[in-house]
């Protein structure tokens, strides 16, 4: 499969789902019956099973579940067991992608990876292998039309967070765990995705707020046909969508500010975060835009906002090819998301900060857990690393500061790191105010907790 195709599939979403409303899905959860241990026991199917048949389902629920997903959590944290899993899983992924496309380019030779069973010389090693083998399952093993589904890792599939951010101060309303307090976190090599919550009973009340999954999505620089994971979070269903907008960590919003003189010109530039600028009535991200299913909502001050200007500049188009959008009555600092009607992977566009896209896709709706957090809504769960620029002079660390107009540094504007520029100092030969230091992005937003926000309106 071309690199290009495959790279090209993640830009493509769907199927949608049908629309759902938030609002209907809590009021039909609450409808829901919420059997207890005792009705469960009194239901005629477990009163038709005899003494034997109940016992060997108390016994496979309490223990084959409990046993396996022990078994794979000390496989996992046991590193050598686990180098030897993935050592294994990358050898055949090799060998399937290799005899799916056997030809390579002229010149590369495919790397060989050793084959599984050839280091195997200690016995635990040994004895987990042989385990794996007498699995009879034949959907356990890859096949080489797996290869129709493999593709090379991108960079949006690491995650920058080693843990869940709080990006708010959203609280999740009846939420009362049943289940025991939370262990402490012991750090191990089991993927997180193969850590399950501890079984626990179900809750006996039926929560007032649903927890929305979004993924933000960016276009890649240098092909803006194609789209790339910029962020994921979880907000609540009785946050406004400002509080979402404000948790997306978009280099755009941190932009350095321009300061002018009197006659418009640009004398410097400083950081004005918009934790620091935002307050009580301002609007969300200095203005933004966010269109769902025809309805535009826009950041609600009182001029024109950014939903104004789209349906100015969508009056100019010809009647046949204008969308028929409306602009909603409610702003984005004043719209819950209780209240949207949502389809589950189906792109929302999002425009801010000028001419910054996103494009936003549901994920999954659900009801809250005993394990979900209970506070620190929006939650930010993934962020793509970001790619930094090095220092044009040392080559070491990553740049920080553009110098624009430095006839001693050959390029104009040159990426610099603070030390380099410090041991340069100020230029001798032309005039310092020909010389300007833009700072570049410091990417704070990524980093910093709810905790410490403002409490205005994102």
């Amino acid at each position: 499969m071309s690199v290009d195709i495959s790279r090209g599939y993640d830009s493509f979403f769907g199927p949608p789902s049908e629309p759902i409303s938030i609002r209907k899905f809590l009021d039909d959860a609450a409808s829901l019956p919420n059997p207890s241990a005792e009705d469960i026991l009194s239901h005629p199917g477990w009163q038709q099973l005899s003494e034997d048949e109940r016992a060997a389902v108390e016994a496979e629920c309490s223990e084959s579940v409990a046993g396996l997903k022990s078994t794979v959590e000390e496989v996992w944290d046991n590193p050598m067991l686990s180098a030897h899993l993935y050592r294994m899983h990358d050898t055949t992924a090799n060998t399937i992608c290799g005899e799916a496309n056997p030809s390579a380019p002229k010149g590369r030779k495919r790397k060989r990876l050793p084959v599984p069973g050839e280091d195997v010389v200690v016995p635990e090693v040994r004895a987990l292998q042989e385990k794996l083998d007498s699995i009879s399952l034949g959907c356990w093993r890859l096949n080489k039309e797996s290869a129709l589904f493999m593709r090379t890792p991108k960079h949006s599939d690491f995650n920058a967070l080693k843990s869940i951010k709080k990006s708010g101060h959203g609280k999740l309303i009846n939420n009362i765990p049943t289940s025991p307090p939370n262990q402490p976190f012991r750090r191990g090599s089991t993927p997180d995705s193969l850590r399950s919550p501890s079984l626990s009973p179900t809750p006996v009340h039926v929560p007032s707020d649903a927890l929305i999954t979004l993924t933000v999505h960016k276009r890649v620089p240098w092909v803006h046909s194609q789209l790339t994971r910029l962020s994921q979070h979880t907000v609540l269903s009785s946050q406004t969508l400002a509080d979402f907008i404000h948790s997306i960590p978009c280099d755009s919003s941190e932009m350095p500010v321009e300061q002018l003189d009197s006659e418009g010109d640009v004398l410097g530039y400083i950081y004005s975060t918009q934790e620091q600028s935002l307050g009580a009535g301002t609007h969300a991200e200095e203005g933004c835009l966010l269109l769902i299913d025809g309805v535009v909502y826009g950041d609600g001050r009182p001029t024109e906002d950014y939903a104004d200007k789209l349906l100015s500049h969508l009056q100019t188009l010809p009647l046949g090819k204008r969308p028929q959008i409306t602009k909603s009555s409610t702003s984005v600092n004043q719209t819950l998301l209780a209240s949207l009607t949502l389809r589950v992977n189906y792109p929302y566009w999002m425009l801010h900060q000028g001419n910054c896209e996103h494009f936003i896709v549901v994920d999954q709706i659900r009801l809250p857990h005993p394990s979900d957090p209970p506070s620190g809504y929006p939650l930010t769960l993934h962020i793509t690393p970001t790619l930094l620029e090095v220092c044009k002079a040392c080559s070491k660390v990553p740049a920080v500061l553009a110098i624009i107009g430095d006839m001693r540094l050959g390029e104009s504007p040159c990426l610099l790191c603070a030390p380099c520029w410090r041991n340069m100092g100020p230029p001798r030969d032309v005039d310092v105010e020909d010389v300007m230091v833009v700072p570049l992005v410091e990417h704070r937003r990524r980093w910093e907790s709810g905790e410490g926000m403002s409490t205005g309106s994102p």
